[in-house]
Protein backbone atom coordinates (compact mmCIF):
# COMPACT_ATOMS: atom_id res chain seq x y z
CA UNK A 1 0.00 0.00 0.00
CA UNK A 2 1.45 3.45 -0.93
CA UNK A 3 1.21 6.32 1.18
CA UNK A 4 0.61 9.24 -0.13
CA UNK A 5 1.69 12.59 2.01
CA UNK A 6 -1.52 14.98 2.35
CA UNK A 7 -0.29 18.22 1.91
CA UNK A 8 0.52 20.63 5.30
CA UNK A 9 3.27 21.49 2.07
CA UNK A 10 2.73 24.91 2.20
CA UNK A 11 3.54 25.29 6.02
CA UNK A 12 6.51 23.21 5.70
CA UNK A 13 7.61 25.33 2.80
CA UNK A 14 6.74 28.21 4.33
CA UNK A 15 10.35 29.35 6.17
CA UNK A 16 12.39 28.31 3.36
CA UNK A 17 10.47 31.13 1.66
CA UNK A 18 10.82 33.20 4.58
CA UNK A 19 14.72 32.37 4.39
CA UNK A 20 15.17 32.96 0.22
CA UNK A 21 12.94 36.67 0.88
CA UNK A 22 15.49 38.32 3.58
CA UNK A 23 18.35 36.46 1.38
CA UNK A 24 17.00 39.19 -1.68
CA UNK A 25 15.73 42.22 1.00
CA UNK A 26 19.60 41.53 1.99
CA UNK A 27 20.59 41.56 -1.65
CA UNK A 28 18.96 44.79 -2.58
CA UNK A 29 20.01 46.67 0.35
CA UNK A 30 23.53 46.22 -1.03
CA UNK A 31 22.88 46.71 -4.46
CA UNK A 32 19.55 49.44 -4.38
CA UNK A 33 17.94 49.59 -7.23
CA UNK A 34 17.65 53.53 -7.17
CA UNK A 35 18.92 55.69 -9.84
CA UNK A 36 21.95 57.35 -8.90
CA UNK A 37 25.49 59.13 -10.86
CA UNK A 38 28.09 56.89 -11.09
CA UNK A 39 31.32 57.25 -12.29
CA UNK A 40 31.64 55.94 -16.15
CA UNK A 41 34.52 53.92 -16.82
CA UNK A 42 37.71 55.43 -18.21
CA UNK A 43 38.30 55.39 -21.85
CA UNK A 44 41.95 54.30 -22.77
CA UNK A 45 44.79 56.51 -22.33
CA UNK A 46 45.34 59.55 -24.66
CA UNK A 47 48.87 58.80 -25.19
CA UNK A 48 51.46 62.09 -25.75
CA UNK A 49 55.06 61.04 -26.93
CA UNK A 50 58.42 62.80 -28.33
CA UNK A 51 61.33 64.93 -28.12
CA UNK A 52 62.19 68.17 -25.90
CA UNK A 53 64.95 69.85 -27.23
CA UNK A 54 66.62 72.93 -25.31
CA UNK A 55 66.95 76.10 -26.75
CA UNK A 56 69.59 75.09 -29.24
CA UNK A 57 67.69 71.95 -30.34
CA UNK A 58 69.57 69.75 -28.82
CA UNK A 59 68.06 66.48 -26.96
CA UNK A 60 67.26 67.44 -23.15
CA UNK A 61 69.65 65.83 -21.31
CA UNK A 62 68.97 67.59 -17.32
CA UNK A 63 68.73 65.16 -14.59
CA UNK A 64 65.43 64.81 -13.16
CA UNK A 65 63.29 67.25 -15.73
CA UNK A 66 59.88 65.82 -15.82
CA UNK A 67 57.04 66.78 -18.14
CA UNK A 68 53.85 68.56 -16.24
CA UNK A 69 50.04 67.92 -17.40
CA UNK A 70 47.75 70.73 -16.67
CA UNK A 71 44.27 71.67 -17.04
CA UNK A 72 43.23 75.48 -15.62
CA UNK A 73 46.67 75.95 -14.23
CA UNK A 74 46.06 72.63 -12.32
CA UNK A 75 48.92 70.17 -12.08
CA UNK A 76 47.09 66.59 -13.80
CA UNK A 77 49.68 64.54 -13.41
CA UNK A 78 53.38 63.88 -15.21
CA UNK A 79 56.14 61.97 -16.49
CA UNK A 80 60.12 61.48 -16.29
CA UNK A 81 61.81 63.32 -19.75
CA UNK A 82 65.06 60.52 -20.05
CA UNK A 83 68.07 61.56 -20.33
CA UNK A 84 68.85 59.69 -23.79
CA UNK A 85 67.04 59.45 -26.83
CA UNK A 86 64.73 55.96 -27.14
CA UNK A 87 64.65 55.96 -30.95
CA UNK A 88 62.02 58.44 -31.87
CA UNK A 89 61.29 60.26 -28.12
CA UNK A 90 62.70 60.77 -24.37
CA UNK A 91 59.49 61.33 -23.31
CA UNK A 92 55.86 59.58 -23.13
CA UNK A 93 53.26 60.44 -21.20
CA UNK A 94 49.65 59.07 -20.87
CA UNK A 95 46.82 61.13 -20.11
CA UNK A 96 43.47 59.56 -18.27
CA UNK A 97 40.49 60.73 -20.29
CA UNK A 98 36.97 60.27 -19.26
CA UNK A 99 33.77 60.24 -21.43
CA UNK A 100 31.75 62.40 -19.03
CA UNK A 101 28.40 61.10 -20.64
CA UNK A 102 25.64 62.75 -19.35
CA UNK A 103 24.47 61.80 -15.47
CA UNK A 104 27.61 60.12 -14.83
CA UNK A 105 30.38 61.67 -12.56
CA UNK A 106 33.93 61.79 -12.98
CA UNK A 107 35.98 59.05 -12.71
CA UNK A 108 38.86 60.61 -11.35
CA UNK A 109 39.66 64.22 -10.97
CA UNK A 110 43.09 63.89 -12.28
CA UNK A 111 41.06 62.93 -16.20
CA UNK A 112 40.82 65.31 -18.60
CA UNK A 113 37.19 65.09 -20.39
CA UNK A 114 37.06 63.62 -23.75
CA UNK A 115 38.14 66.15 -26.23
CA UNK A 116 38.96 68.63 -23.08
CA UNK A 117 41.90 71.26 -23.11
CA UNK A 118 45.20 70.56 -21.45
CA UNK A 119 48.19 72.04 -21.69
CA UNK A 120 51.90 71.40 -20.92
CA UNK A 121 54.98 72.51 -19.08
CA UNK A 122 58.50 70.87 -18.37
CA UNK A 123 60.09 70.89 -14.75
CA UNK A 124 63.42 71.09 -14.51
CA UNK A 125 65.30 71.13 -11.10
CA UNK A 126 61.96 72.93 -9.72
CA UNK A 127 61.46 75.57 -12.13
CA UNK A 128 58.79 75.33 -14.79
CA UNK A 129 59.63 76.02 -18.36
CA UNK A 130 56.62 76.38 -21.07
CA UNK A 131 57.29 74.92 -24.63
CA UNK A 132 57.00 77.09 -27.51
CA UNK A 133 54.30 74.97 -29.16
CA UNK A 134 52.35 75.17 -26.08
CA UNK A 135 52.11 78.98 -25.91
CA UNK A 136 47.91 78.11 -25.00
CA UNK A 137 45.71 75.28 -24.47
CA UNK A 138 46.06 71.97 -26.65
CA UNK A 139 42.58 69.83 -27.07
CA UNK A 140 43.00 66.11 -26.50
CA UNK A 141 41.62 63.18 -28.34
CA UNK A 142 38.81 60.83 -27.00
CA UNK A 143 41.10 58.41 -26.19
CA UNK A 144 42.85 55.35 -27.08
CA UNK A 145 44.95 57.44 -29.81
CA UNK A 146 48.48 58.00 -29.41
CA UNK A 147 50.17 61.29 -30.70
CA UNK A 148 53.49 62.68 -31.40
CA UNK A 149 54.26 66.10 -29.88
CA UNK A 150 57.80 67.41 -29.97
CA UNK A 151 58.36 70.11 -27.43
CA UNK A 152 60.93 72.95 -27.37
CA UNK A 153 62.06 75.12 -24.93
CA UNK A 154 63.49 78.67 -24.92
CA UNK A 155 62.01 82.27 -25.44
CA UNK A 156 60.55 82.89 -29.14
CA UNK A 157 59.53 87.03 -28.83
CA UNK A 158 58.58 86.48 -32.60
CA UNK A 159 56.44 83.49 -32.47
CA UNK A 160 57.98 81.88 -35.69
CA UNK A 161 59.03 78.65 -33.62
CA UNK A 162 62.65 78.99 -33.43
CA UNK A 163 63.92 79.52 -29.87
CA UNK A 164 65.47 82.98 -29.71
CA UNK A 165 68.95 82.12 -28.38
CA UNK A 166 68.98 79.38 -31.04
CA UNK A 167 68.49 81.92 -33.99
CA UNK A 168 71.08 84.39 -32.35
CA UNK A 169 73.62 81.74 -32.36
CA UNK A 170 72.81 81.43 -36.16
CA UNK A 171 73.65 85.00 -36.49
CA UNK A 172 76.91 84.71 -34.62
CA UNK A 173 78.27 81.92 -36.37
CA UNK A 174 77.82 83.38 -39.61
CA UNK A 175 79.80 86.46 -38.67
CA UNK A 176 76.97 89.17 -37.67
CA UNK A 177 77.55 90.63 -33.91
CA UNK A 178 75.31 92.06 -31.21
CA UNK A 179 74.69 96.02 -32.37
CA UNK A 180 75.90 94.96 -35.60
CA UNK A 181 73.48 96.01 -38.86
CA UNK A 182 72.99 92.29 -39.75
CA UNK A 183 72.41 91.45 -35.87
CA UNK A 184 68.44 90.78 -36.72
CA UNK A 185 66.94 87.30 -35.50
CA UNK A 186 63.86 88.42 -38.00
CA UNK A 187 66.02 87.12 -40.90
CA UNK A 188 65.38 83.83 -39.55
CA UNK A 189 62.39 82.26 -39.80
CA UNK A 190 60.78 78.60 -39.39
CA UNK A 191 60.50 77.86 -43.31
CA UNK A 192 63.36 80.27 -44.22
CA UNK A 193 66.74 78.99 -45.36
CA UNK A 194 69.20 81.72 -44.07
CA UNK A 195 72.08 79.75 -45.92
CA UNK A 196 70.71 78.91 -49.01
CA UNK A 197 71.31 75.22 -49.02
CA UNK A 198 67.54 74.28 -49.84
CA UNK A 199 67.08 73.23 -46.09
CA UNK A 200 64.91 75.33 -44.32
CA UNK A 201 65.67 76.80 -40.73
CA UNK A 202 63.65 74.83 -39.05
CA UNK A 203 65.13 71.44 -40.30
CA UNK A 204 68.41 72.98 -39.37
CA UNK A 205 67.54 73.54 -35.86
CA UNK A 206 66.12 70.38 -35.44
CA UNK A 207 68.93 68.46 -37.40
CA UNK A 208 71.72 70.71 -35.46
CA UNK A 209 73.32 72.02 -38.11
CA UNK A 210 74.36 75.64 -38.68
CA UNK A 211 71.66 77.54 -40.55
CA UNK A 212 74.36 80.12 -41.96
CA UNK A 213 76.93 77.33 -43.17
CA UNK A 214 75.70 76.33 -46.91
CA UNK A 215 78.87 73.27 -46.19
CA UNK A 216 76.72 71.91 -43.03
CA UNK A 217 73.86 70.20 -45.03
CA UNK A 218 71.30 67.50 -43.57
CA UNK A 219 70.63 65.06 -46.40
CA UNK A 220 70.88 61.67 -47.60
CA UNK A 221 73.60 60.94 -50.69
CA UNK A 222 73.43 57.97 -52.50
CA UNK A 223 77.24 57.28 -53.47
CA UNK A 224 76.12 53.97 -55.36
CA UNK A 225 74.00 50.75 -56.00
CA UNK A 226 74.33 47.10 -56.22
CA UNK A 227 72.13 44.36 -57.14
CA UNK A 228 72.76 43.53 -53.03
CA UNK A 229 73.51 46.83 -51.62
CA UNK A 230 73.04 50.36 -51.78
CA UNK A 231 75.77 53.25 -50.26
CA UNK A 232 74.98 56.49 -48.45
CA UNK A 233 76.70 59.60 -47.07
CA UNK A 234 75.61 61.37 -44.41
CA UNK A 235 76.75 64.69 -42.09
CA UNK A 236 76.09 63.53 -38.58
CA UNK A 237 75.82 65.42 -35.55
CA UNK A 238 76.80 64.33 -32.24
CA UNK A 239 73.77 62.66 -30.41
CA UNK A 240 71.81 62.61 -32.91
CA UNK A 241 69.73 59.51 -34.03
CA UNK A 242 68.69 58.77 -37.57
CA UNK A 243 66.86 56.59 -39.47
CA UNK A 244 67.06 55.58 -43.25
CA UNK A 245 63.48 54.82 -44.95
CA UNK A 246 62.97 53.55 -48.45
CA UNK A 247 59.97 53.86 -50.65
CA UNK A 248 58.93 52.57 -54.15
CA UNK A 249 56.22 55.32 -55.07
CA UNK A 250 57.05 58.44 -53.10
CA UNK A 251 54.28 57.97 -51.19
CA UNK A 252 54.66 54.91 -48.41
CA UNK A 253 57.91 54.82 -46.66
CA UNK A 254 59.35 52.07 -44.11
CA UNK A 255 62.07 52.29 -42.40
CA UNK A 256 65.08 50.05 -43.35
CA UNK A 257 67.92 48.51 -41.35
CA UNK A 258 71.33 49.71 -42.12
CA UNK A 259 75.36 49.19 -41.13
CA UNK A 260 77.15 52.07 -39.99
CA UNK A 261 80.83 51.55 -39.75
CA UNK A 262 82.81 48.30 -40.09
CA UNK A 263 81.68 45.42 -38.06
CA UNK A 264 78.65 46.62 -37.01
CA UNK A 265 75.67 44.88 -37.71
CA UNK A 266 71.89 45.95 -39.06
CA UNK A 267 70.07 48.20 -37.10
CA UNK A 268 66.71 50.77 -37.63
CA UNK A 269 68.11 53.49 -36.37
CA UNK A 270 72.19 54.85 -35.78
CA UNK A 271 72.97 57.39 -32.59
CA UNK A 272 76.26 59.57 -33.97
CA UNK A 273 79.10 59.58 -31.68
CA UNK A 274 80.64 62.25 -33.16
CA UNK A 275 80.48 65.21 -35.86
CA UNK A 276 81.39 64.64 -39.64
CA UNK A 277 80.31 61.94 -42.74
CA UNK A 278 79.28 59.44 -41.81
CA UNK A 279 79.17 56.41 -44.34
CA UNK A 280 75.95 53.65 -44.27
CA UNK A 281 74.99 50.87 -46.83
CA UNK A 282 71.90 48.71 -46.58
CA UNK A 283 70.47 45.59 -48.45
CA UNK A 284 68.99 46.32 -52.28
CA UNK A 285 67.12 43.74 -53.64
CA UNK A 286 68.31 43.30 -57.11
CA UNK A 287 66.22 44.74 -60.45
CA UNK A 288 64.08 47.08 -57.69
CA UNK A 289 63.81 51.09 -57.94
CA UNK A 290 63.68 52.03 -54.97
CA UNK A 291 63.69 55.93 -53.28
CA UNK A 292 65.29 56.79 -50.64
CA UNK A 293 65.65 59.14 -47.46
CA UNK A 294 66.57 60.27 -44.10
CA UNK A 295 65.34 61.03 -40.85
CA UNK A 296 67.02 62.34 -37.32
CA UNK A 297 65.40 63.27 -33.95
Amino acid sequence: MRQFASSPAPAARGPRLRGLLLVCMFAAALFPTAPRATAFPPSPYYTLYGVVRDQVGNTLTASGAEIVLLRGGVEMGRAPITGALRADRNYELRVRIDLNRSGTRVYSSYAIPAEGLYSLAVDIGGQRYYPIEVSGDLRAGRGGERVELNLNLGADTEGDGLPDAWEEWQLYQSGAFPGSPGWDISRLTRDGDFDGDGISNFVEYVAGTFAGDATERFELRIVSVTNTTAFFEFFAITGKVYRIEASSDLQTWNEIPFIVGPGAGPSLFYRAQDIGVLSARAENAAGSKLFYRLTVR
